[in-house]
C-alpha cells in the first residue's frame, strides 16, 4: 500500500484521506476549488475528479517537444480530460511548472534549424512557436495553469539562482529566479503577452471553448483541434515541423471562416 504522496498505484486509503480533507474544505465553501500535485495512477485520479477535486497535469515534454521542432515524440491529446477518461473538466494543465525546464530556454538551447531560412534557436522564432504552442494549449477545454513570465518567453535555465548564476549541480534548481519585467519592452515577448492574453479572453468568454464536443488530431508536425458547438464552431490548426507542410482543415461546415488573430475571411 503506498502512503500519501508517494504515487504509484491505486490506494484507497489515500482517496478517503483526501476526501475527508475536501469534504471538510467543501462544507465551508461549496465552490471551493481543491486542487492536488497528485501523480499517482490515473484510475485514483479519476475517483479524485469524481468526488469532486482537480488534478494537476504535466505535458511539459510534449509541448516543449513540438516547440524545439522535435515532433517525433510530441503529443499534447494528454492535456485533455476527455483523454485521461475524466467525468468532468478537471484536469489542470500545463506546460511549464517550478518543477520543469522552460519553453523558451530548451527552444534556445537545443531547438531545431532547417538549412539557413530557419532556426527555433532565434529568439524570434523561438517565441512565435510559444505562441503557437499557446493556441493549443489555451483552446483545450479544461483549467489551465501557467507559471511565472511563460507569458513573456522566461528562458533562465531551471538552474538559475537569484542572481542570474547558475549552478550545473541543481543547487539553484528551486531558488527564486531573476524578476525580469523588462522583457515586456521587447516587442516580440510583448506579442506573446498578447497571444497569451487574447486567448485567455476567449477561453473564458465564447462558451465554445467550454465545449465537451471535441477532436483533437495532436501527434506529427501538423496539428489540429475542432471544436463544436451550437453557438459556433472553432478550427485551430498548426505546422511544428520546421519545413513548410499542407495541411487539411477539415472545417466542420461550409460557409465563412473567419481568421481569430487577422480578422480576415
Amino acid at each position: 500500500t503506498n502512503t500519501p504522496g508517494d504515487g504509484g498505484g491505486y490506494d484507497q486509503s489515500r482517496i478517503d484521506i483526501l476526501n475527508r480533507m475536501s469534504s471538510e474544505i467543501f462544507s465551508y465553501k461549496p465552490n471551493a476549488y481543491v486542487i492536488l500535485e497528485h501523480f499517482a495512477a490515473n484510475s485514483e485520479e479519476q475517483v479524485l475528479v469524481d468526488d469532486g477535486m482537480m488534478i494537476w497535469g504535466n505535458i511539459n515534454y510534449n509541448y516543449n517537444e513540438a516547440t524545439m521542432g522535435w515532433n517525433t515524440n510530441s503529443n499534447f491529446s494528454g492535456v485533455s480530460y476527455q483523454e485521461r477518461n475524466f467525468s468532468s473538466p478537471g484536469l489542470v494543465g500545463y506546460m511549464e511548472s517550478h518543477d520543469e525546464e522552460r519553453l523558451m530556454y530548451k527552444n534556445k538551447m537545443y531547438g531545431d534549424t532547417s538549412g539557413y531560412h530557419y532556426n527555433v534557436q532565434d529568439i524570434t522564432t523561438g517565441l512565435d512557436r510559444n505562441g503557437m504552442a499557446a493556441a493549443f494549449f489555451f483552446t483545450i477545454p479544461g483549467p489551465k495553469m501557467i507559471w511565472q513570465f511563460g507569458e513573456l518567453g522566461y528562458d533562465y535555465s531551471i538552474n538559475t539562482c537569484e542572481d542570474g548564476t547558475v549552478d550545473e549541480d541543481g543547487g539553484c534548481r528551486v531558488s527564486p529566479k531573476p524578476i525580469r519585467w523588462d522583457y515586456f519592452d521587447d516587442w516580440r515577448r510583448a506579442r506573446l503577452f498578447y497571444v497569451y492574453q487574447a486567448l485567455i479572453d476567449l477561453k473564458k468568454n465564447e462558451v465554445a471553448f467550454s465545449t465537451t464536443d471535441y477532436n483533437l488530431s495532436l501527434s506529427g508536425n501538423t496539428k489540429s483541434i475542432h471544436l463544436n458547438h451550437d453557438d459556433m464552431n472553432v478550427t485551430i490548426i498548426g505546422n511544428f515541423g520546421v519545413e513548410a507542410a499542407s495541411i487539411n482543415p477539415n472545417f466542420q461546415q461550409t460557409g465563412t471562416w473567419y481568421d481569430f488573430y487577422t480578422g480576415e475571411t
